[in-house]
């Protein structure tokens, strides 16, 4: 007998400035995507990660994971995660802006088969996955809501 594969997807839309970043800059506070294992299970492989990004910035950005809740940069400073929460941090994504689609008022980016192994740090507490996006660009987002963040994860 051959192995039952989950996906879980969850969609998160940050609250973000309207208005300018620097490169280095996280973009929005702390992204909490809730329920990504099944019952009994506390890791899987991130597949995909989307961007849906209603200004049309189409800048780099990264989307930084850990496996429990952390002190988060603020939004629109520098980022800088503490000597700390690193020792809970599961890696990251890049979005290129290669990656993203322009249409005629937004756009929208995919990044697919990453294989990166993510993990809940207590899965008899939480089956949560958190992360922080930080742009590589300038970009100047129009509304707090302009982005919104899907990430897929294999069940193992």
């Amino acid at each position: 007998m051959g192995s039952i594969t989950k996906t879980e997807v969850r969609a998160l839309t940050p609250t973000i400035t309207a208005g300018a970043y620097t490169a280095g800059d996280a973009v929005g506070g702390l992204l909490t995507f809730p329920a990504m294992f099944m019952a009994g299970q506390h890791s899987g492989i991130l597949q995909t990660v989307a961007i849906i990004d209603d200004a049309q910035q189409s800048v780099e950005l990264e989307l930084h994971l850990f496996n429990q809740s952390f002190t988060p940069t603020a939004d629109n400073g520098a980022f800088d995660p503490t000597d700390d929460d690193l020792e809970n941090y599961l890696g990251y994504v890049t979005i290129a802006a290669s990656d993203y689609a322009s249409f005629t008022d937004n756009s929208a980016a995919s990044v697919n088969n990453i294989g990166l192994v993510v993990e809940a740090a207590d899965p008899s507490t939480s089956k949560a996955l958190f992360g922080q996006l930080v742009t590589r660009g300038t970009p100047t987002y129009a509304a707090t809501d302009d982005l919104t963040v899907r990430i897929g994860v294999l069940q193992d």
